[in-house]
């Protein structure tokens, strides 16, 4: 009888064991039953260097397991040499289990939302020092992301996640660029998701 105790506490504690950094990760970038989307978003960009200028930037996100890029389709040409065609995207949650390791957990709250913090390092970019993920400890829906490079450069994103088929896709998204050649803040808006449809490889040369 004793041993029977012992088995089922133990089995208790093991159900009620956290997840580890890496798998909290895997939780907030989970693709269940996704293999790709495109959606269109729109930016509103106010840059500060080396130009003071406020416009719109129109693209489109691209997601085919396990990449992602963002395709620039509309810019003013005063800062399109800053945007040229397409970039190599950490924006969207899916792709981030696959390019980061997750090297230390801390519990934080924003803005009365309870919160992990997950600090990251790069599987495979030399330039990025590391990264901080922030998650909500309910469900673990992307919150915030902080890339922190070598040579000091920084780009900071807070997003409001929406939930398609169970996936936590990107809605609104607020972003700080700050780089020795540029630095800028934009507010992106996401457009109508089309999921599992067929996406180019072309999209994603060049990354």
């Amino acid at each position: 009888m004793e041993s029977m105790r012992v088995f089922a506490l133990s089995f208790v504690l093991l159900a009620a064991a956290p997840l580890s950094g890496d798998e909290m990760l895997a939780q907030a970038g989970s693709a269940t039953s996704l293999t790709s989307y495109s959606v269109p978003v729109h930016f509103d960009v106010r840059m500060h260097r080396p130009l003071g200028i406020n416009t719109g930037v129109e693209g489109i996100v691209y997601f085919k397991a396990p990449r992602a890029a963002l395709v620039i389709t509309k810019i003013p040409s005063i800062i399109g040499k800053f945007f040229k065609g397409s970039y190599s995207l950490d924006l969207s949650p899916q792709t981030w289990p696959g390019k980061y390791t997750v090297t230390s957990v801390s519990q934080a709250q924003v803005e009365g939302t309870a919160v992990y913090a997950l600090r990251s390092v790069p599987k495979n970019d030399p330039s990025v020092d590391h990264v901080v993920f922030t998650v909500t400890q309910s469900d673990y829906t992307p919150v915030s992301v902080v890339w922190s490079y070598r040579d000091g450069s920084s780009i900071s994103v807070t997003m409001q996640c929406q939930r398609i088929s169970g996936n936590a896709l990107p809605q609104t998204e607020s972003i700080a660029v700050n780089m020795p050649q540029f630095g800028l803040d934009a507010k992106a808006q996401y457009g109508s998701y089309a999921l599992n449809g067929p996406v180019p490889d072309s999209v994603f040369e060049n990354h």
